[in-house]
């Protein structure tokens, strides 16, 4: 067998995109909590989350020379958790809209490229 003729080894996802993915779907879940109201702890824990988010996507962004509309949208999150922690109730709110719409943006993309 020469070597086109060899089946290609799956390709291995990198740790930070593991991360960035994991924590934008937990983001998704206990943003749901803090949205219902019913877990006080879930607005540190989806801050948490959002910040790890952002870190994640600028060091995927800044790695890959990628800077792309997506990883822009899954950064702006970090804009309402700054108001949110400055007082301003909607922020939290505003924070956890713009995930969905970076989510649904990363969706839109993924059916559009198959």
């Amino acid at each position: 067998m020469t070597d086109e003729n060899l089946p290609s080894s799956p390709k291995q996802l990198p740790w930070d995109v593991i991360i960035h993915s994991s924590a934008g779907v937990l983001c998704l879940i206990v943003g749901g909590f803090m949205m219902f109201e019913t877990y006080p702890w879930a607005i540190d824990v989806f801050s948490a989350l959002m910040f790890l988010t952002f870190v994640s996507a600028v060091a995927i962004s800044a790695t890959t020379s990628s800077w792309v509309r997506g990883h822009f949208l899954a950064m702006t999150p970090i804009i309402g958790i700054g108001l949110g922690y400055l007082g301003f109730d909607f922020g939290f709110t505003l924070a956890y809209g713009l995930l969905w719409l970076a989510f649904i943006h990363f969706l839109s993309r993924s059916f559009l490229q198959t």
